[in-house]
Order: C-alpha cells, then structure tokens, then sequence
C-alpha cells in the first residue's frame, strides 16, 4: 500500500466516532456498536477497503430512506440445527451479528448449524462475523449475495454478485485456516482505488459494453457518487476471470439466495445507479448465511488443532521459489489482529467523506468528535 493514500489513526477514535455518527443518524447503542465493530475489525486486519469506507454503503441508503433505523432483525424460523432471520430492513451489521451467535448456540448443542438472512443492507467486512465463531473454537463460514456486479461467462451485462466469503477454523499456536475473499474480481472500492491512485486492473476484468472488448483500464467507466470516496459506479459489466470462481459464484448465491427460504438472487436486486439515482426498491443485499461447526463435537478440539497446526507448519516449510516466500491465506491479517496494536492505517479518500460530508450533516466534525473522546478518556482511570 502507498502510504501517501493513507494516514495513522487511533482505532479507538475511529470506532467511537463512527458509533456516534450511526447513533446520531437514528441508530440504537447496539446498532452502532455492532457498525463501528466491525469497521474497526477491518482495520486492526489491515483490511483498507473494509474499513471506515464501507460505510459510506449504509450513509447512502440511509439517506435514500431505504434502511429501517428502528428496525431490530427478528427471528422467524427456528429448528434444532437451522434459524432464519429476517432483517427487517435494518443493516447487515445488526442482523449478521444476530445470526452468528444464534448459530454458535445451535452448533454448541448439534454440532453443525445454518442460519439465513435477508432483508437486510450491507454487512462491511465479514471476517468480523466468522471471527466470533473462531474466538469460541467453532468454525466460521459465512457470505451474503450483493447488487449485480459482475457478467456470467459470455455476456455482457451485471447479473451475477460479488460476494464476500469468510471461513475460519480453530487452531492452536499457529495461524488458524482462514479463506477470506471475493468471489468476483471487483466492486465499486476496487473501482476508486485504480481511478484515484491512477492505476489498472490486476486483470483484464471490464468488459467494453460496446465491443465486449477486455480491458484492465475501468477509469473510462468509472462514475464517482457524489460526496463518497469509495463508493464509485461502473458503467461497464466486469468478467470473472477464471470458470472456478464463477462456479463458487453461482454456488454461493445458491446458499445465499436459493435455498434461503426469504432470499432473492442476484439477478433481482436493484443497481448501484439505482442507489445512486435513489429509485431502488429493494435493500442491497437479498440474502444471507452463517455456518457454524463445534468440532469439540466429533472429537478432542485439542486434537484438532494439534492436527491444523501441523498442516500450516508443514504449508510454511515448504521450500519457498527464489524471491518468494510461502504465504498462508489470513496469515497477516491474523497476525495484525494478535498484535492488539491501537495504532492503525486509514485510506485517506475515505476519511474526508465520513468526517466532512455525513459527520457535517449532523452538525459534528473530526474536531468536535475528538474533542468528546478525549473528555471521555481523560475520566478513564490510569
């Protein structure tokens, strides 16, 4: 990362203002506790595009009328091993919150456990989520479909997500076994990152809408949202690039919208124009899922550590090609985390569009924001 596109900033700061910020635009204390938790997560991961900027995604509904402030995520379906809840129009925060730890009481008692979402607007980060399940020596798998934004294999238009996936699994002293990723190659962060850092694509990902032509330069397509920083539109479809991540694509909107009894695909979910132009209908996400497994279940959790400690040693044993070194998925976002450091690193073209633009409405500043935390943690003993 350049560091010239990013500043330091004090994570506590970051998650108190950003909870004040959602409070002061109608959400409840837990609400904006579950918002600014996440957010901050992202952070001390080291995870920019999931930071503070992902909530310019729940700022702009807001704005639209769209998210239901009141609104509490309810449970409607229950088994012994399954729930549903339905989000009521609220953020994904609140309800994926809720769907985690329903899920971690259910696999406590049968082992393994799913839990559907829907109704519900962006998530942010869902590292965060899967992390719960992680800190109880569960496992963690977790995604949700989004708005179209990316083309099946021969076409030209955004039908399909690009989802968000987070698993992680139990470990004992080494980093645990932790897939976080996209099953698309881009979305709009993606998008304000190559435009305003005057970069390409690490792939050529947009397709020409008039030629079909790929190219790995989206700055003629980009359409910025005024007053964000990370929110951008494309005006040209995206390409998935290999048939694998299309496939878990396609399977993940399986879980997340198919088999989800209150789940929409896709395909039916309004555009980021029509956020933008404010004529969606719809919450931006059409469905949701967290699954949890107890392995303490099926045998000694100890043993099961032991075991995945020993793959990911032999994994960073393995004899590294000249200039490399063997890389474990999550790995420096784990350690980032273990690290407990209070010192983290900002985007700089998301700050101003939190603490100008939305912070301003509200009559607050990064100044006065400041200013309360600093009286808040002067009280604070020593």
């Amino acid at each position: 990362m350049d560091t010239s596109q990013t500043r330091t900033e004090n994570i506590h700061f970051l998650e108190y203002a950003i909870q004040r910020i959602w409070m002061a635009q109608g959400a409840s204390e837990i609400h904006a506790h579950y918002v600014a938790d996440a957010i901050g997560f992202a952070h001390r991961q080291g995870k920019l595009n999931q930071g503070i900027g992902v909530f310019e995604c729940i700022d702009l509904v807001n704005q639209m009328g769209l998210i239901d402030m009141d609104a509490v995520p309810e449970l409607v379906s229950e088994g012994p091993a399954f729930a549903v809840f339905d989000g009521k129009g609220s953020s994904g925060y609140y309800a994926l919150n809720l769907m985690a730890d329903k899920a971690i009481e259910l696999a406590r008692e049968t082992g393994i456990a799913i839990v559907f979402g829907g109704n519900h607007f962006d998530a942010g980060s869902f590292a965060r989520y899967v992390y719960k399940a992680f800190e109880q020596n569960m496992v963690g798998i977790a995604s949700n479909n989004t708005v179209p934004l990316a083309a099946p294999f021969g076409g030209m238009e955004n039908i399909l997500s690009c989802p968000p996936f987070d698993a992680i699994m139990p470990s004992g002293k080494e980093p645990p076994i932790w897939a976080s990723l996209k099953f698309g190659e881009f979305y709009d962060a993606d998008v304000a990152e190559a435009v305003l850092q005057n970069k390409k694509m690490k792939g050529k990902w947009v397709i020409d809408p008039k030629s079909g032509e790929l190219t790995d330069d989206v700055a003629p397509y980009a359409v910025p949202i005024e007053g964000y920083g990370r929110l951008w539109d494309c005006t040209a479809p995206a390409q998935i690039e290999t048939p694998r991540t299309y496939a878990m694509n396609m399977w993940n909107e399986g879980l997340s919208a198919i088999i989800n009894p209150i789940g929409v695909p896709s395909s039916e979910l309004p555009t980021i124009e029509e956020f933008a132009d404010g004529t969606a209908k719809h919450t931006s996400v059409g469905g949701s899922y967290f699954m949890c497994i107890d392995p303490s279940k099926f045998g000694p959790l100890a043993a099961m550590q032991a075991r995945s400690d020993a793959y990911v040693s032999a994994i960073k044993a393995c004899k590294p090609r000249p200039g490399h070194r063997v890389r474990i998925p999550g790995e420096t976002a784990y350690v980032s985390l273990s690290q407990e450091s209070e010192s983290i690193e900002v985007l700089t073209n998301h700050w101003d569009p939190i603490f100008v633009t939305i912070a301003g409405r509200y009559g607050m500043s990064e100044e006065s924001l400041r200013a309360e935390f600093d009286a808040i943690q002067s009280q604070l003993p020593r």
